[in-house]
């Protein structure tokens, strides 16, 4: 019970792990992941949507990544034998991601702000339609990676 209740607490070091592996995960740094404004969100969510003992046993298994790995291309190898190779940490990883770029987990979106802030719409240099407008004379800048 002890450890459910340090897990319950944001500030807390299993928030850091959370955000660590999210960051070797998706790809973006704890810092892109963080201006989304919904890192503890996502964090409490996670929590909530999964049985305490998965989770905790999520977050060993990525600090235990996180500490051995001296660079990224051992980080990537741990990641790809121990959470990737395991079914179970596979799925969870997967819903990971999943929230980070959609803003969904399990198909429904975590809350308002979810859609809106998903990496997907920095990923294709792009903006959630019906959500956060380009800005004023967008449409007469030429799309990133335009070949016309």
């Amino acid at each position: 019970m002890n450890i459910i209740n340090k897990i319950l607490n944001v500030d807390d070091y299993y928030f850091d792990v959370f955000m660590s592996i999210s960051e070797a995960l998706a790809g973006f740094t704890v810092n892109e992941l963080q201006s989304t404004g919904l890192a503890e969100a996502y964090y409490t969510y996670v929590m909530k949507s999964l049985e305490a003992a998965t989770f905790v046993e999520f977050l060993t298994v990525s600090k235990n990544i996180l500490e051995k790995s001296s660079d990224e291309d051992q980080l990537k190898k741990a990641i790809q034998t121990e959470i990737i190779a395991n079914p179970g940490m596979n799925d969870i990883a997967g819903k990971v991601i999943t929230m980070w770029y959609l803003g969904t987990w399990e198909g429904a979106y975590i809350n308002d702000l979810s859609y809106k802030e998903g990496l997907v719409w920095n990923l294709m240099h792009s903006h959630p339609p019906g959500a956060k407008q380009p800005g004023y004379k967008s449409w007469n800048i030429k799309p990133v990676n335009s070949y016309s």
